[in-house]
């Protein structure tokens, strides 16, 4: 079958235009479909966490990011009066940007299709993916225009970015299995005054439920509501999300929070799902399409731009013809195990949210977490302990009685924002065998780039930091043998 396109990516939303950002910056020309005609305006999720500041960083948005967004350096936990209950800060995190960027979606997608089109996409839209066919050598689209035509285009790839009710997931038969939480939750982006911080998200707990307020950008806020009672579910079957949102308030919190307006509102429930497989012969399923979470973690559009740099670096190779079928085939095994430890740590936090609001209701309150927790539990909300280890493209040759610190195989490595470029970086620490080095860079010239005197590595040995930044393979030390275990295992998944 000839193509029409070597990549289609259905949906342009986060996931999607992140996916068609870093494929371009590879040299892949993306077609970008998208069913609305216009961009939306609305807020939906804020918080872009420090593990994914790094991997925007490379992608040379980060600052964009950080300039337009409000930092939130800690989370806190009030009581209906808005007194201090709890508080994780992320001051201490060994990461470049220690706190999160609260930015309202539609900001988010503005950026990321401003990058776009500064590296020559575009993304079409009021088009309809109605069905897909996989055949051996691609996929077949069947598309309905804004006009009422319909048009059919074959391509290689698809990844499918089209959020929750995906096209693409009901062509590969697959589900989102897991659960919903009980309970109707308002969601909405409000102004107005309160004496809550501005550098943190803040959870009201409440024996009437619960409020978060998030700060975002020109004075406004994200807030939830919820669990709604009986009368407020009544109340949605004839008004407005947004004419429920200062009651709502109103009748948890009884310290000083005023809304004056409500720039937009929804109601939704809270789903913690995941589909078994993300990935089918040519199809790939990236964010929302492939798995849902808690949005207390605020990890779920974080999650999904993961997925979309993971899936666009190994396209990319192959597509340029320097990967073998290894390579892809570690998207699903290395995504869906790390989507599974977000929804974990989501859900985590999710059940920390309800304790809170159930010890309001009881005037029991759980033991404190330690400061241990707190840190790690803090690494986990940020994306910063995401590993890939176990995963068949990662791996490690150790010398006799060798047993370096991290970070190991599979590991974020803690310099890889500082890493530019699209290319695998070799970072070398201490002395290496001369030969060795010579051979890895003549050989895989263009697909790895040496380079020293990085931040975050080891004392000594060798360190291969793929393109989404965690760490490929480690030898140490790098002497002749170390150095060509690491030639083998880069053949083992790349064709120079």
């Amino acid at each position: 079958m000839g193509t029409d396109a070597e990549v289609v990516v259905v949906g342009a939303g986060p996931a999607g235009l992140y996916a068609a950002v870093e494929l371009a910056r590879r040299g892949v020309a993306a077609r970008v479909l998208e069913r609305l005609p216009a961009p939306h305006h609305q807020t939906r999720a804020t918080s872009i966490q420090p593990g994914t500041l790094e991997l925007l960083a490379c992608s040379g948005l980060a600052d964009e990011v950080r300039a337009a967004s409000v930092p939130v350096r800690r989370a806190r936990v009030l009581d209906a009066d808005l007194g201090l209950l709890g508080e994780m800060p992320y001051a201490d995190l060994d990461c470049p940007w220690p706190f999160q960027c609260s930015l309202p979606q539609w900001r988010t997608e503005q950026v990321l299709a401003e990058r776009l089109t500064q590296l020559g996409g575009v993304v079409e839209r009021g088009i309809v993916v109605s069905s897909m066919e996989e055949r051996d050598d691609g996929v077949l689209l069947r598309l309905e225009q804004a006009d009422g035509t319909s048009t059919a285009v074959e391509a290689a790839w698809v990844v499918g970015a089209g959020g929750a009710h995906s096209v693409m997931r009901t062509s590969m038969d697959e589900t989102l299995e897991g659960f919903t939480y009980p309970g109707t939750v308002l969601a909405a982006n409000i102004g107005g005054h309160s004496d809550v911080a501005r550098d943190a998200s803040n959870l009201v707990a409440t024996p009437g439920g619960f409020v978060l307020l998030v700060p975002l950008p020109d004075d406004r806020w994200l807030t939830f509501v919820g669990d709604l009672d009986d009368d407020e579910v009544a109340q949605l079957e004839h008004e407005d999300p947004s004419e429920l949102v200062a009651a709502g308030i109103g009748r948890r919190i009884t310290g000083d929070v005023t809304v004056k307006d409500v720039g937009w509102a929804t109601s939704f429930h809270i789903h913690q799902r995941v589909v078994p497989r993300l990935a089918e012969g040519r199809r790939f399923l990236l964010g929302d399409a492939g798995h849902l979470s808690s949005p207390f973690g605020g990890e779920g559009l974080n999650s999904a731009l993961h997925d979309a740099q993971d899936i666009a670096w190994k396209l990319a190779l192959t597509t340029g013809g320097h990967a073998r079928p290894a390579l892809l085939e570690s998207f699903e095994i290395e995504r869906l195990a790390a989507d599974h430890h977000v929804l974990d740590v989501s859900e985590k936090i999710d059940g920390m949210a309800r304790s809170a609001v159930e010890a309001a209701r009881t005037g029991i309150r759980p033991s404190p977490a330690t400061p241990a927790q707190r840190t790690a539990l803090a690494r986990s909300r940020c994306l910063l302990d995401i590993t890939y280890a176990g995963s068949p493209i990662v791996g490690e040759h150790l010398g006799p009685g060798v047993a370096p610190g991290p970070p190991g195989p599979g590991e974020r490595f803690p310099g890889r924002a500082a890493l530019t470029g699209t290319a695998h970086h070799l970072v070398v620490s201490g002395t290496a065998d001369p030969a060795g080095l010579e051979h890895l860079g003549r050989r895989w010239r263009g697909l790895v780039d040496v380079v020293r005197g990085v931040d975050g590595a080891a004392p000594s040995g060798a360190l291969l930091v793929r393109p989404d930044g965690h760490v490929g393979f480690r030898g140490v030390p790098a002497d002749a043998s170390g150095l060509a275990a690491l030639d083998a295992f880069l053949d083992s998944y790349l064709v120079p």
